[in-house]
């Protein structure tokens, strides 16, 4: 498995979930994980390395598809069948295409705050890391619930779904005195960090979107801020891994499969909030209760 990049508690759990799942499947002899440290040559060279190993199966999280068109290519030619996990729209020569989040779950955000602000209003759009295609996925499809409406975006910028860099952006912004009548983030990390922003400086909370992400729901239950969060579940990874086995196993699999759970609201908030984990934790998991307390418990 080819994966861009760390760097967030989501891709973590990620991770560990798949290893979970690959670690109790008698027929997985070896689960390779790599990560390119958001380095387009680096993810190149990470998949060459794995072609040359003679892997049965080859799992890639592609920085942007282009970047790796030629890699995959080669797997194919090579006899290994290829798993996109994300979305190419045909562009790769993959075997099998899974994926969530992307246009709906921007789409969900943008709907939220539109509605919320009666199609009027100023935003402040906090976007991923530039240049990753769920990145640029995600914010199409905010900017397309948008459309027709009276909110403009006041600022945009760049907090690499990381809280640290989330809350300096949104520190810089609230003493700029910018005007913000509602907030969309490309993941919670960064919602989590503006709430804290907003509630030490003493600003009233403007609507804010979030995501699946057991801190953010804890901020929003404690806040109270109006939001909604869509659902990216760690679960796509033993998806992707199942995948692969089925696939090796002769099964028939369709082309695509897409994670489009309804999203989080103040209606079903409790039914996912838990109190006992800590603030690492993402809905909904794979992982049995016991591992879950292990790893996630406060």
């Amino acid at each position: 498995m080819s994966f861009p990049g760390v760097g967030n508690t989501w891709i973590v759990q990620m991770a560990e979930e798949t290893k979970y799942e690959a670690a109790r499947n008698p027929k997985i002899k070896q689960f390779i994980f790599t990560e390119a440290n958001w380095q387009p040559a680096k993810q190149v060279a990470d998949m060459e390395d794995l072609i040359a190993q003679k892997v049965d199966v080859l799992i890639v999280a592609p920085l942007a598809p282009p970047l790796v068109k030629k890699q995959v290519d080669a797997a194919v030619a090579a006899g290994i069948p290829v798993i996109n996990f994300g979305t190419s729209n045909g562009e790769l020569a993959s075997t099998v295409e899974i994926m969530g989040g992307g246009e709906r779950f921007g789409e969900v955000g943008g709907k939220f705050l539109a509605q919320k602000l009666g199609g009027k209003g100023t935003i402040w759009a906090f976007r991923g890391v530039a240049g990753v295609g769920e990145e640029i996925l995600r914010y199409n499809g905010f900017r397309k619930a948008i459309e027709g409406t009276n909110i403009k975006i006041g600022s945009e910028v760049y907090g690499d779904w990381n809280y640290t860099k989330g809350k300096q952006l949104c520190e810089n912004l609230v003493l700029s005195g910018q005007p913000v009548d509602g907030i969309w983030f490309s993941g919670a990390d960064m919602t989590r960090a503006c709430i804290d922003v907003f509630k030490e400086s003493g600003k009233p909370l403007v609507p804010m979107t979030g995501e699946a992400n057991n801190g953010f729901l804890r901020a929003w239950t404690e806040s109270k801020v109006e939001a909604v969060s869509p659902i990216f579940t760690p679960g796509l990874g033993p998806a992707v891994l199942r995948a692969a086995v089925a696939l090796l196993e002769g099964k028939s699999l369709h082309k695509t499969y897409y994670s489009s759970p309804a999203p989080i609201d103040n209606t079903n908030l409790k039914s996912y909030y838990r109190p006992d984990l800590n603030d690492s934790f993402w809905v909904t998991s794979t992982l049995p209760e016991t591992e879950i307390q292990k790893m996630f418990k406060r």
